[in-house]
């Protein structure tokens, strides 16, 4: 069994064992997101929550959370939801863009809130099946402790199965 195939097993489960084990995973096979600190807070099967905890690592200049911590977070949280879904191991996921739209200053932990109906898979995997290459637009919410929207990051990712992938 390949370190994908215990990454996805753990990501299709909502318990805290499988969101520690994930969140370890990650840490190591995603390096720059690990100073973060980042967390699953919820991997339901149209939905996953990714926390950011509030420390002097991810702080702006100003003492609140630092945009890019803020946009990574957003970014971090909606790959996670493609990944759970189609699987590392059989695609390759390629961020093409990223915006933010910043509503308030992050000052506390903020959780990462990227939902995808069941639908929505479907219709991404069927379009996987008679084409190289797809582009996924995706919308993450950034909310604060107390439910406020702190941002919406939207990212677009090139979806491409490993076995069409020409590595030069």
């Amino acid at each position: 069994m390949s370190a994908f195939d215990i990454l996805e097993k753990f990501l299709k489960k909502d318990d805290k064992l499988s969101r520690m084990a994930a969140d370890n995973m990650l840490r190591v096979g995603i390096p720059f997101n690990a100073p973060h600190g980042f967390s699953f807070k919820k991997l339901a099967p149209e939905e996953v929550q990714i926390y950011l905890p509030n420390f002097k690592l991810n702080h702006n200049h100003l003492g609140g959370m630092h945009a890019c911590a803020i946009a990574t977070l957003g970014e971090f949280c909606a790959g996670m939801t493609l990944v759970k879904h189609l699987g590392m191991k059989r695609y390759r996921f390629i961020l093409s863009e990223l915006s933010v739209k910043y509503h308030l200053q992050g000052r506390t932990g903020l959780t990462g809130v990227a939902k995808m109906p069941s639908e929505r898979i479907e219709q991404i995997k069927e379009d996987l099946k008679t084409k190289d290459k797809i582009l996924v637009e995706h919308n993450t919410e950034i909310m604060n402790k107390h439910g406020e929207k702190v941002a919406d990051v939207r990212t677009v990712w090139q979806v491409k199965d490993w076995e069409k992938v020409q590595l030069k």
